[in-house]
């Protein structure tokens, strides 16, 4: 199974982004650090699993050593902030700069005659993006022109999400913090598309220096796009759809309903 290559390159990536960041003097990468520990200690499980599965009745031996460290990596998704918390923060974190953005529109149609050129420029970026037409963010000269085709579905993928987080805003503004479920899948889109910009930096990097794993990093990053890309469009349309509205909804009388009876509310078929 080749997933845990891509996961280790990932995670390798993000780890090199972030400190990167950290040692030209950049104040706030805290989003970026929140996600990268999500991921870092999920994939790490992941990865972890996966060899004892492949191992076999021989991984739970302690012999082996791989069941300590599965044990051991068990505390990462707890430790310095658990990821349940975290997702919250990285989904908020958009949502608060989307609000932003949203108050200064209001202020500018409050006064439209003094603030021509933002309302032309947010108008034309509203009416391309309900035609599909993009809103002219672009990754051409930035990432190798190799890797154009992956750029194009990483910006692709950003403009949407942009879309989405500013339509569920205007839908729940202030309680949009409620929407626990809401989060959660708007948090795993965002480090879906964070992933996705590091692997094309390091590939691009590795291809523009000739490096003699360019050609392995390039597959290895086009493929990662290709599925993060794949996982962000089934996000998307899980929160602008009706039944998935239904589904959250579900969940939540469910939960209600769990700790209002203090245990599972149906009876066990066989009577005890």
């Amino acid at each position: 199974d080749a997933l845990p290559i891509f996961w280790q390159y990932v995670t390798e990536s993000m780890a090199y982004m972030i400190s990167a960041n950290m040692d030209t003097g950049a104040k706030d990468f805290q989003i970026e650090a929140a996600i990268s520990k999500i991921f870092g200690s999920e994939a790490a499980w992941i990865v972890t699993d996966e060899c004892i599965q492949i191992m076999g009745g021989m991984g739970f031996m302690k012999d082996a050593g791989v069941e300590r460290i599965l044990r051991d990596l068990r505390i990462f998704r707890i430790f310095e902030g658990t990821n349940d918390i975290l997702r919250l923060f990285v989904a908020l974190n958009g949502f608060q700069n989307a609000g932003k953005e949203l108050k200064t529109l209001q202020k500018a149609l409050k006064n439209p005659l003094g603030n021509v050129g933002l309302l032309l420029t947010e108008i034309s970026k509203r009416v391309k993006g309900k035609a599909g037409l993009g809103t002219g963010l672009s990754l051409k000269g930035i990432v190798h022109p190799d890797l154009e085709k992956s750029g194009e579905l990483t910006v692709k993928a950003i403009e949407q999400f942009g879309g989405t987080v500013e339509a569920l805003l205007v839908q729940h503004g202030k309680k949009i913090i409620d929407e626990q479920f809401v989060l959660s899948r708007v948090a795993d889109i965002a480090i879906d598309l964070y992933a996705m910009v590091v692997v094309l930096s390091r590939a691009s990097r590795s291809l523009s220096q000739g490096h003699p794993t360019a050609e392995h990093e390039k597959i290895l990053s086009e493929t990662w796009c290709i599925e993060a890309s794949g996982r962000i469009r089934e996000n998307l349309q899980c929160l602008s759809s009706d039944s998935s509205k239904q589904v959250f909804k579900n969940l939540r009388m469910v939960s209600k309903a769990l700790v209002e009876n203090g245990g599972v509310v149906s009876p066990n078929p066989l009577g005890f």
